[in-house]
């Protein structure tokens, strides 16, 4: 009977700990992780060419979910400000295209939590910190 009660402590306390810190990738969602990295290096390039200001989540740990949600509506945002752009490359649109992509396969984090905001009530950065804050969000996610 013990012994029962041990394990069950123990399986509550890592779900609450999964629940708390957000679960682990899987194998699949971990290989997508690198790729993303690389398209972020390749927005890098251009970042002093982008003039404008989108929201930026920075409650990493805590809203995983909701953080990710917010950086996908972001590039939506940012894909129609430079959709007519002569000045950024083709490179930097595909490389934009494959970010949300692989942004949308990881959608399925750990829940959000109660204490999240939403996307709206971020500040609003311009790009450089933006793309900083991102690459950020995603080597956490490689840890």
């Amino acid at each position: 009977m013990m012994c029962k009660v041990l394990i069950f402590s123990c399986i509550s306390v890592a779900l609450l700990m999964t629940t708390a810190y957000g679960a682990s990738l899987s194998p699949e969602k971990l290989e997508i992780l690198p790729a993303l990295i690389k398209d972020l290096e390749i927005l890098e390039e251009s970042k002093n060419k982008i003039h404008v200001v989108l929201y930026t989540p920075n409650e990493i740990k805590e809203c995983s979910q909701q953080t990710l949600q917010c950086y996908l509506e972001e590039m939506v945002m940012l894909k129609k400000e430079i959709e007519d752009e002569p000045e950024i490359k083709n490179e930097f649109k595909n490389a934009l295209q494959n970010i949300k992509k692989n942004l949308h396969r990881l959608k399925d984090l750990s829940p959000t939590g109660g204490e999240c905001k939403i996307c709206e009530a971020n500040d609003k950065k311009n790009f450089p910190d933006f793309l900083q804050q991102l690459t950020n969000f995603v080597r956490y996610l490689q840890k």
